[in-house]
């Protein structure tokens, strides 16, 4: 699981069909530091995010095949929740 920006909306006229009626989003993964690293994957949305919405991805062997009840599903990034905030606590590394 990793927390990411949704950066954008996917749209495809031709798909497998495990992604019929489902929303496909452009995330970009953020560090702890809400700083963008790695470079952005495509999730499906479950919970309704749009574009500027933090949000937590969870990407692992048949998790959406579990979530959509679909068998073989080619999903590997899931958008499982919206974050309304974070609070945290850095703690500089001592040298």
């Amino acid at each position: 699981m990793y927390i990411a920006k949704v950066i954008g909306k996917v749209v495809s006229v031709l798909k497998h069909p495990a992604y019929e009626n489902r929303t496909l989003l452009l995330v970009q993964p953020l560090s702890v530091r809400s700083e963008l690293v790695r470079t952005p994957t495509i999730a499906v949305d479950y919970v309704g995010a749009g574009e500027g919405d933090t949000v937590i991805v969870g990407a692992g062997p048949g998790v959406a095949q579990e979530v959509f009840g679909i068998e073989d599903a080619p999903i590997r990034e899931l958008v499982m929740a919206i974050v309304d905030s974070v609070d945290m606590t850095l703690q500089e590394e001592q040298t």
